[in-house]
């Protein structure tokens, strides 16, 4: 690659690339866990943990060149009503390469290694998803008018950032609570904040949202994988409020009742999910009935993360619940999450050789 194309492909770097470690990640630790029942997915859960790390390291490069080489260009995309909210996925990739760490790294490094990882992807993930997580926000109030096709699932993304911050977090403060259970409570409260600001969010965004798409045209075939990632808040927020109160019952925050509570709202939070996964299939199925195809782009990686995001959160629920049929339902889902990472992944890799993802002008000729 010489330096004219290097350079381009620094100016064009969509955001939107981290997306690729978050539903990775996601994918890693869903295999990981049913490798308990499933022994032969341990390998694979691993060979995807190195997979992700590698891509974390390499799409990072780009991503920090750009905020130098070509800020009007970056400024450009953090305008935009839809391009602005994939920014937060950075910082979001970093926290579940995080729990990659925790959750598979074990097998590999030592613990104060991954505590140490565990710390700076933590601290990375709370500074930048506040910031991005605000600036969206201020983006969409002082435009003048933001029409209906701008306005799609993808504006979940920031809630979602907010509320990943607590699934490493929880790991984090865990880690401390035999050795400085100062640091471990402010952890854990720095996540309820983080938890409660995603959960606003969420809930606001949930009716702007859902409102257009009844009182509006829906978008073209090519929108169809941002409608998979109302499961991200859901899946997201149901891992991490279990979470949270585990460590709040540890750290002698709440009590055994309090915590029972807790789990309760949360298998209330994750039966949302139900429908909501129930409703994108549906719309999925009637793209491909009225158009025939769903046109490959990066965005079919919103198709990965909050599906691995929800499959997580029915693991939760089962190991809390032990109900069977939510167990193969989780199944299920892993299963479609499998079909879904490989075709997408494929897809990344064919489109990333052929330059239709680094050079963007090269596919208008």
């Amino acid at each position: 690659m010489n330096k004219n194309n290097l350079n381009t492909l620094i100016r064009h770097f969509s955001p939107a690339w981290y997306a690729s470690v978050m539903g990775t990640g996601g994918f890693a630790n869903v295999l990981y866990l049913l490798s308990a029942n499933f022994i032969f997915l341990k390998i694979i859960a691993q060979s995807l943990f190195f997979l992700n790390l590698f891509l974390f390291l390499v799409l990072i490069i780009p991503w920090i060149l750009r905020w130098f080489l070509h800020f009007d260009k970056l400024i450009e995309d953090l305008s935009h009503p839809i391009t602005s909210n994939f920014f937060p996925t950075m910082p979001v990739g970093g926290l579940v390469l995080g729990t990659n760490f925790f959750l598979i790294g074990k097998d590999f490094f030592s613990h104060e290694s991954i505590i140490f990882i565990g710390n700076i992807l933590w601290l990375n993930g709370v500074i930048l998803c506040l910031i991005f997580a605000v600036f969206v926000t201020y983006n969409m109030v002082v435009k003048e008018k933001i029409e209906p096709e701008f306005i799609n699932f993808s504006w979940y993304i920031p809630p979602v950032a907010t509320i990943v911050v607590p699934l490493l977090g929880n790991m984090v403060a865990r880690s401390y609570i035999n050795t400085n259970i100062d640091y471990a409570r402010a952890v854990n409260f720095t996540d309820i904040i983080f938890f409660g600001i995603g959960l606003a969010l969420f809930i606001t965004l949930n009716s702007i949202l859902l409102n257009r798409f009844i009182a509006h045209k829906l978008p073209g075939s090519v929108a169809t994988p941002t409608f998979w990632i109302i499961l991200g808040p859901i899946g997201v927020g149901t891992v991490s409020l279990l979470g949270i109160a585990d460590v709040s019952a540890s750290l002698k925050i709440i009590e055994p009742a309090g915590l029972m509570t807790i789990n309760f709202v949360s298998a209330i939070f994750w039966s949302f999910g139900v429908w909501a996964f129930l409703l994108v299939v549906l719309i999925t199925l009637k793209y491909l009935k009225s158009e025939r195809t769903i046109p490959f782009t990066l965005s079919w990686w919103a198709f990965i993360f909050p599906l691995a995001a929800y499959t997580l959160s029915s693991f939760s629920i089962y190991q809390y619940y032990k109900v069977d049929y939510v167990f193969w339902y989780t199944v299920l889902l892993a299963v479609l999450l499998s079909f879904l990472w490989i075709l997408t992944f494929a897809s990344s890799i064919y489109g990333t050789f052929s330059g239709k993802y680094l050079f963007p002008q090269q596919s208008k000729k």
